[in-house]
């Protein structure tokens, strides 16, 4: 748990980025994950007791830094540290704006979804586009469907009133053909987002595996989203 690091948003505020998970805790074990195939696959939240310290350590670098914005970024899903109402209502009491990443796996949970509902910015995402490559790739909990995942999703935007931002990573072989970016733009529809983020693999082995040129990402942009 700690600060990841301050940057400047393209709007110029100032952005304080944190981790609030001791290790990692996710509820997929993704393939492609950036953190290794190592961690704890769980949808419960826990107790982790270093959080005490680093709520204080984190109130004492606000004051210091003085952001406009406090991005939640863990080692997987922040939902899983219980305390993460307590990071957010701190954030909030600073005059913080709060933006919370997630993959949108949680966001059908009620418990959860109420935490998500008091940021200012919420994510999800879309890598997979069916069951087998969701199965293959995200490596979910068992039993657990695509569609199910979307689904929740779309629930949880119906109430949601803040900026809701969707990561589409996009992969070389498993979603760049035309069927499939006809089902994410699709799914897009259903979403809503206020803002959607297109994404590749840009570094090591996942790049050269899944990787997409970017001149390629642009026409795939242009397919998804249209050229405005």
């Amino acid at each position: 748990m700690k600060v990841k690091r301050l940057f400047r948003r393209e709007d110029g505020k100032k952005v304080m980025e944190i981790n609030v998970l001791p290790a990692k805790y996710c509820t997929f074990r993704c393939v492609f994950c950036p953190l290794g195939a190592q961690g704890t696959q769980t949808e419960e939240a826990l107790r982790f007791e270093a959080t005490e310290t680093f709520l204080q350590d984190l109130a004492r670098q606000i004051e210091k830094e003085e952001p406009d914005a406090l991005f939640i970024n863990s080692m997987g899903e922040a939902f899983i540290n219980d305390r993460l109402g307590e990071v957010i209502t701190l954030g909030k009491g600073k005059d913080l704006e709060v933006s919370l990443y997630t993959n949108g796996y949680l966001l059908g949970n009620p418990g959860y979804a109420a935490l998500a509902h008091k940021c200012d910015e919420v994510s999800g995402e879309i890598k997979a586009i069916d069951d087998a490559s969701f199965r293959k790739l995200q490596r979910p909990p068992a039993g657990y469907s695509l569609k199910e995942y979307i689904d929740r999703m779309v629930r949880f935007r119906e109430t949601y009133r803040g900026t809701f931002t969707v990561y589409v990573t996009l992969m070389k072989g498993i979603n760049d053909d035309p069927q499939s970016l006809q089902s994410i733009r699709y799914t897009l529809e259903r979403l809503a987002p206020s803002r959607v983020v297109l994404e590749t693999f840009t570094d090591g082995k996942f790049r050269d595996v899944w990787g997409i040129p970017e001149d390629k990402m642009e026409d795939l942009r242009k397919s998804i989203q249209g050229d405005h």
